[in-house]
């Protein structure tokens, strides 16, 4: 007979199994399952072709959350398609300091919609495999948001056009016909231009031109080797001139200098003389100028107010003046009488 199972052992293999897929729920999901989460939405009108479940979502190149619904919405009140695309964010991987309560998370992240701009955007991860990442970022001068907000239900965030959408945008307003047409009419004129007579006119005189030039170029070539060679008999002369010029400047130089020399010593042996001889020059003169202020003062005091040799020149000078008087009545009278000289005064 077989032996029965033990079903302790049954039940301890089936507790290692359950903590084992447990165990690689958690390695395999990197924790996801335990996070806290905060659900956003951003609505896309333009395609998300490259956006899957699971796509990261990026805050300034950090993930901080996962694309977690990608769905299509038809509105009929403008007739048109919009691509709801739910995805979540971790808190703690976000590090919002100075938020102690998860519940205030979405009101904060309401205020920086409405006040920082906080906007969603398609970003490309490589261009070979054409995949996308959501990534969030502050953008102030972005346009106010144009929907109400739902403090209940998931943070909404508006869209900013991705970067292919813009380039899709811009190739749809060329109008490649009016392109090609016109690219068209440029290839025809360039080529009525190509075989047209004034063009070749044209390359005929630019041929004749250079020939003429490619001529001239000769006729220099060949002349400017005797030119050069005058040129460098001139620099050789002008250099054996500069060689004789400094040969006789030397010895002129060096006579200048024993004659400036010489002058030197001159005047330094004149200046001694003059410096040993003005000393008693200067004393003699010194004497000679107290002795004529000795002869001023007696001067002075011959001729001064009240003495008496003033007094006795002044009576001189009276006396002289009355003679010269009587003298001069004296040759009047005998001007007009001549004859008392030899008859005597009547």
């Amino acid at each position: 007979m077989s032996k029965q199972a033990n079903p302790t052992v049954i039940g301890g293999f089936v507790l290692g199994a359950l903590g084992l897929v447990v165990v690689a729920v958690l390695v395999f999901t990197s924790g996801a399952w335990m996070r806290e989460r905060v659900q956003m939405v951003t609505y896309f009108d333009t395609t998300v072709q490259g956006l899957n479940l699971g796509s990261q979502v990026l805050f300034e190149g950090v993930p901080v959350g996962q694309v977690t619904d990608i769905g299509v919405d038809y509105v009929p009140a403008r007739e048109s398609f919009r691509i709801p695309v739910r995805y979540e964010i971790w808190p703690r991987q976000l590090h919002i300091l100075g938020v102690e309560d998860d519940a205030d998370i979405p009101v904060l992240l309401h205020q920086l919609v409405e006040k920082q701009g906080l906007r969603a955007k398609l970003e490309s991860v490589s261009f070979v495999t054409g995949q996308y990442v959501i990534t969030l970022g502050l953008s102030p001068d972005a346009p106010p948001r144009s929907f109400p907000m739902d403090p209940k239900g998931p943070v909404q965030v508006p869209p900013t056009p991705a970067t292919r959408d813009q380039l899709q945008e811009l190739f749809r307003s060329v109008d490649v016909v009016e392109l090609v047409a016109s690219a068209t009419g440029s290839l025809r004129q360039l080529e009525a231009l190509l075989g047209s007579p004034e063009l070749k006119s044209a390359l005929k005189n630019l041929d004749d031109t250079l020939q003429g030039t490619e001529v001239l170029l000769t006729e220099l070539n060949g002349k400017l080797g005797p030119l050069l060679q005058n040129i460098d008999r001139t620099v050789t002369q002008y250099g054996e001139l500069a060689d004789a010029i400094e040969t006789q400047v030397k010895p002129l130089a060096q006579v200048i200098e024993q004659r400036i020399s010489a002058v030197s010593t001159d005047l330094s042996s004149l200046a001694r003389g003059i410096d040993a001889n003005i000393t008693p020059v200067a004393t003699a003169a010194i004497r000679a100028l107290d002795d004529t202020a000795a002869a001023m003062r007696a001067v002075t005091s011959l001729a001064g107010e009240g003495s008496e040799t003033r007094y006795e020149l002044s009576r001189l000078l009276s006396e002289a003046t009355r003679a010269a008087s009587s003298l001069r009545a004296l040759a009047d009278y005998l001007e007009r009488h001549p004859e008392a000289l030899i008859q005597g005064k009547r």
